[in-house]
């Protein structure tokens, strides 16, 4: 009987240091996640850098900022630096965009993509217009990378 009872014990001893892990381990990736949108290149600094980007015109920054496996047309052929350049040129047509404001919450993250919900705030004819968009990034070779949305329409 008491070897019966020396064996509960240690199949609950057992059970209760898987609990005692498996708790640790959550916690531990919660942390990770929380610091890893807070410190360094994280996805929203990058996101960040990304419209600001756009909006002072600085175009090779876009670019480097943007996905290169992910530029493609709506047919599926690779578009060129160049006809990027160009398509960028024509969003703002050649001048500054009057982007006021960034703000941005993460809502998911899947398949080692995350996305945010994006709130740009623009100044237009004296008054603030607020544009909304859905942004994915990713990792691409140690940095993050911006993968929608794209302004290619050839």
């Amino acid at each position: 009987m008491l070897a019966k009872w020396r064996r509960y014990g240690g199949i609950a001893r057992a059970i209760g240091i898987l609990i005692v892990v498996a708790v640790v381990a959550v916690v531990l990736y919660q942390v990770y996640d929380f610091y890893s949108d807070k410190v360094g290149f994280t996805p929203s600094k990058a996101i960040e850098t990304y419209f600001q980007a756009l909006a002072a015109g600085d175009y090779e920054e876009v670019y480097r900022l943007t996905a290169k496996e992910s530029l493609t047309d709506i047919y599926g052929r690779d578009v060129t630096r160049g006809e990027f350049m160009e398509q960028l040129e024509g969003i703002a047509g050649g001048h500054s965009l009057p982007l006021e404001a960034i703000e941005m919450e993460k809502l998911f993250e899947a398949q080692k993509a995350r996305y945010y919900e994006v709130f740009l705030t623009f100044s237009v004819g004296g008054t603030s217009r607020q544009s909304r968009l859905l942004v994915e990034v990713r990792r691409e070779k140690n940095s993050w990378v911006v993968t929608h949305p794209f302004a290619i329409v050839l």
